[in-house]
């Protein structure tokens, strides 16, 4: 492995076969969807919210490679904005067109479309379309002097944000969803009746990939992306090869189901009578000091930071609720 500020170099040989994956760290957006797809498990996020609340330089990596990488290129294929590259050699020994991939980001309507070579929208129109270029296509999309280009996700879901939970964000001084988002999709309201509609956050899901970038900034964890389709494209070259089925696999780990997934905030009439018995059983509520305040955000705290491990991300994927329910119980206990 070869690292650097600009760069991370996975070098591989088999044989004659040389692999040589590279990773530019500028151009990842922090999607991660190259970790949740990678076969072994060599990918893990790297500092995403830092990095995007300016607290660290864009030279720190959003993600991280470990030595289990053995370069299938999967991660090159899914990436939405160029950040892997592949060089095989001898050149022509592994053929991609061999493999399927997925959709692309972007759509064109040829009937509008008429190339000017002096504009420099058409001209990176033209250089951007055979690569996962998401930056370049939503600049694109913006100043298309034709408006016959826009961008179209090849993944189909749903952005959830956790609104009972929204008193923590801090829109002002964080701002992470709305930095990292590649097609500006995330804002801030700002009319009042925009506010009271979607609170401190707001997506708009029109513009939105469904990448998971949002997700991964949040310090918080107040957002989640629920993905429930993708389109998946056959190999460009017909063969019956045995690898296929296995990449098509790991394209369907991008739709792995979550706790939250279809999880909505109920909302309940309340007329006033009811009003009033709220009210009187909130002044009956025990009101907790400031010292007690502190120990129960220490208690949050450790707990959230143990919900963010590595391992409890594969008990929730397994479902192991009894495996998590433990490890919190541990917390508490040493707490008493």
């Amino acid at each position: 492995m070869e690292v650097s500020q600009e760069q991370i170099i996975i070098n591989w040989q088999f044989k004659d076969v040389k692999k040589k994956l590279t990773y530019d760290i500028k151009k990842c957006v922090g999607c991660s969807l190259c970790m949740i797809i990678c076969p072994v498990e060599a990918i893990d996020l790297g500092p995403i919210p830092q990095i995007v609340q300016n607290i660290l330089d864009e030279t720190n990596p959003k993600i991280l490679i470990n030595d289990n990488c053995m370069n299938c290129m999967l991660c090159a294929i899914v990436c939405p904005n160029n950040a892997f590259h592949e060089h095989i050699t001898p050149e022509g020994i592994i053929d991609l067109d061999e493999y399927p991939s997925i959709g692309k980001f972007y759509e064109i309507d040829d009937k509008l479309c008429t190339e000017d070579k002096k504009d420099p929208i058409c001209l990176l129109c033209k250089e951007s379309r055979n690569m996962n270029s998401i930056k370049d296509y939503h600049k694109i999309s913006l100043n298309c002097p034709k408006k016959c280009f826009k961008i179209k996700s090849p993944l189909k879901g749903k952005v959830h944000i956790k609104k009972p939970m929204l008193w923590k964000c801090d829109p002002q001084g964080c701002k992470a969803c709305v930095n990292i988002c590649p097609v500006e999709a995330f804002y801030i309201p700002e009319k009042a009746e925009d506010v009271k509609k979607f609170g401190k956050i707001a997506c708009n899901e029109d513009d939105c990939l469904y990448c998971g970038a949002c997700e991964n900034a949040c310090p918080d964890n107040l957002i989640f992306i629920e993905r429930n389709n993708i389109e998946i494209l056959d190999p460009k070259r017909k063969g019956g090869y045995p690898w296929v089925d296995g990449w098509i696999n790991s394209f369907k780990n991008i739709l792995r189901n979550n706790l939250l997934t279809g999880k909505t905030q109920i909302k309940l009439f309340i007329n006033e009578e009811s009003k009033k018995l709220e009210d009187t059983i909130e002044e009956q509520l025990p009101h907790i000091n400031e010292n007690e305040q502190k120990e129960l955000n220490k208690i949050n705290n450790i707990i959230q930071s143990l919900l963010k491990t590595k391992k409890i991300r594969y008990w929730i994927k397994d479902n192991r609720l009894d495996k998590i329910g433990l490890e919190i119980k541990k917390i508490l206990d040493k707490k008493k």
